[in-house]
């Protein structure tokens, strides 16, 4: 089959090599160009959201204070275009993770693409909700645990760009973690992963969520918990879910 030829199977398409990375050239394109404008829009209120990402932070400090502080000339500017380059991924989440699973679809059957708008909508959700409970949950306790540690050695300054660089980390740590399940599932789908296999690697998933936990949080071990328990537990309704959903199919097989 040469670089221009395509092959149809059952209303799904076998692309060449030159098609695929046409196709993933042009959804990486849309994705961006779809960050960029959100980037502008949310540069336009880049102070509000600044306010508004600093919360947990503010709950932690006595009234009145002011919590973040600066070091350079150029500090709160450039926490102004990461605060919107932050805004911009998440508020587009919908629309990159659409163009995202639409690659994945010249590959698959007919019959198999009914369900690319179900795994978008549940992408976007699982993501969506990782980064609210970082932000509403996880980040308040962290925060608060560093803090008083701090304290009780030096009184806390904590710049604004430390501060992103924190909220960052755990924000799309917890925010592409939550997309585990998902993923999982989807191995199941295809054949590379069952029910009995996840179940025999448990403690191994124990060392690796705490792991990843580590890698994705403060050094500290509460944040490092509140990521490694939902992930396990997101593991254990993988494995729910690809029981109920796979086995009986293998049985009657």
């Amino acid at each position: 089959m040469s670089e221009e030829e395509e092959t149809f199977i059952d209303g799904g398409k076998i692309m060449s090599l030159f098609s695929h990375l046409e196709e993933l050239r042009s959804r990486v394109i849309k994705s961006v160009i779809g960050i960029i404008l959100g980037f502008f829009v949310a540069m336009a209120f880049s102070k509000s959201l600044l306010e508004v990402l600093k919360r947990p932070l503010l709950e932690v400090f006595p009234p009145g204070s002011e919590p973040l502080h600066f070091t350079g000339p150029m500090d709160v500017f450039l926490a102004e275009i990461r605060v919107s380059f932050l805004t911009a991924i998440a508020a587009t989440s919908p629309f990159w993770l659409y163009q995202f699973w639409r690659f994945f679809e010249p590959a698959l059957y007919k019959k198999e693409r009914k369900y690319i708008l179900p795994c978008i909508a549940i992408s976007v959700a699982l993501f969506l909700t990782g980064l609210s409970f970082c932000f509403f949950v996880v980040l308040p306790m962290t925060l608060s645990f560093l803090v008083q540690l701090g304290s009780e050695v030096a009184a806390p300054m904590i710049t604004v760009v430390d501060y992103l660089a924190l909220l960052s980390l755990m924000l799309f740590g917890f925010g592409f973690v939550f997309e585990a399940p998902l993923i999982l599932v989807l191995f199941a789908w295809i054949g590379l992963l069952d029910a009995e296999t996840l179940a025999r690697h448990r403690k191994a998933v124990i060392v690796g969520v705490l792991v990843v936990g580590a890698l994705l949080t403060p050094p500290d071990p509460i944040s490092q918990v509140a990521m490694a328990i939902p992930l396990y537990l997101m593991y254990e309704i993988s494995i729910l879910i690809i029981r109920s959903w796979f086995s009986p199919k293998k049985e009657t097989a």
